[in-house]
């Protein structure tokens, strides 16, 4: 019969219970290993058979269930009561002070729990060591670049710096579409040249854009636009002119890194009044020209307002007209920030883009959330963005679109202050 191995087993038992030598907890030991053995040799006998695989009676149904508790029990961690294990009938002994219980031990890892942790330990110092090799190599090129165009024994307090933000994202669009994209921003500071001289680089690889945006850099070829161009690699040298905390003026030339090559000039000023000490006003102008576009210009205008310590609504609006656009381009964003701890931020905004030569001027509605968070290392951070549009078609209404955007950004920076510094320089 199957279950010939479960009646031996609780045969096995028998004498055991009836052993004043054996301790309970030893019972229950010996109980659960034995009528586990059994169990497992019935279902063996049941798999060998191909019963469980058929229609089985009720009486079979509650067997299989009989069978089925230990294994769930055992597994699980739960202890079996055994019977006439409840409380003695004889009398209480007398009671003696208990003496102290010796402190808890630490429970020992297992060996695979310890193997697992030496393997992550050894990646994340081997992630460190990779990030620490790539900032110093970076800080190495920017010093050198510094020292050869600049005057070595230059007096300037200022060190030479740098910062590099590569940004790696997945966007799932609607219908389950995956596009993939990666992009560069690095900024040098180059003292020993000029102290007002910044060398920077803008790199873009990215499918063609959701929705549109406000301009990320005007007159920047590429950037200046409410939709950016899907391949970018820019380099700008350039010149501040005047800098106070209020204000900012600079004149900057570079090129665009595409066939032909596209030379580019522009000059922006920046204005912060300060309306209230909660509420600020900022305002931008940029003129620009390039041998593609031609002459153009793009006004920015955005509100301030700290609502408390940690939440800032702000509502931005740009303009953009040069010889390569028809009427006037222009966008809106009104934004709530909040941050959510010293680690992470959110941001919920809706914009509206629009073309004053559209018989109808908007061209498209946008709704977004972004969640940012920098998490493991101080130079990694993460975004998770969800985002809905409504673009105009060519029969003048609007459908939505919905997409989610996964971002993830390693950030790199240095100084040479900071090479002297790890050196053991004085």
């Amino acid at each position: 019969m199957t279950h010939g191995y479960l009646h031996d087993a609780l045969q096995d038992f028998g004498p055991l219970m009836q052993s004043q030598s054996c301790s309970r907890v030893g019972m229950r030991k010996y109980f659960c290993l034995t009528l586990q053995r059994g169990v497992f040799m019935s279902w063996s006998s049941f798999l060998q058979k191909g019963r469980i695989f058929e229609r089985s009676s009720p009486l079979q149904g509650v067997w299989t269930f009989v069978l089925a508790v230990p294994i769930v029990i055992q597994l699980a961690g739960v202890g079996m009561s055994i019977a006439g294990e409840g409380p003695a009938t004889e009398p209480s002994p007398i009671i003696e002070p208990a003496t102290p219980a010796p402190p808890a031990q630490p429970e020992e890892s297992s060996p695979a729990d310890i193997y697992l942790n030496e393997k992550i330990t050894a990646f994340e110092q081997s992630v460190d060591e990779v990030h620490a090799t790539l900032e110093r190599d970076i800080l190495e090129q920017a010093i050198r670049l510094d020292n050869f165009f600049g005057n070595v024994k230059s007096d300037n307090k200022r060190q030479t710096g740098y910062q590099l933000r590569w940004s790696n994202y997945v966007r799932v669009e609607q219908g389950g579409a995956l596009k993939f994209g990666s992009s560069l921003r690095a900024n040098i500071v180059l003292p020993k040249i000029s102290e007002r001289l910044r060398l920077s680089f803008s790199g873009e690889n990215v499918p063609q854009p959701f929705a549109p945006s406000l301009p990320e850099d005007p007159g920047n070829p590429g950037f200046d636009r409410p939709s950016l161009t899907t391949k970018i690699v820019n380099t700008e040298l350039r010149y501040e002119f005047f800098q106070t905390p209020s204000t900012d003026i600079f004149l900057g030339g570079g090129f665009r890194l595409v066939i032909p090559p596209e030379a580019f000039v522009r000059s922006r000023i920046q204005h912060t009044y300060h309306i209230a000490d909660v509420a600020l006003a900022r305002v931008g102008e940029t003129i620009f020209l390039n041998n593609a576009a031609g002459a153009g210009e793009t006004t920015e205008v955005s509100l301030e307002r700290s609502l408390s310590k940690k939440t800032l609504l702000r509502w931005s609006n740009t303009g953009t007209a040069s010889q390569e656009i028809k009427g006037l381009e222009w966008g809106t964003d009104l934004s709530l920030i909040h941050e959510l701890s010293s680690l992470s931020a959110i941001t919920l905004a809706g914009s509206i883009f629009g073309n004053t030569s559209l018989d109808d001027v908007i061209s498209n509605y946008r709704i977004l959330a972004r969640y940012r968070r920098n998490f493991l290392r101080s130079w990694l951070f993460y975004e998770l963005e969800p985002e809905i549009s409504w673009p105009r078609s060519g029969n003048g209404t609007f459908s939505s679109r919905f997409a989610i955007t996964f971002l993830l950004e390693v950030v790199f920076r240095g100084t040479a202050a900071e090479k002297v510094k790890k050196s053991g320089m004085p």
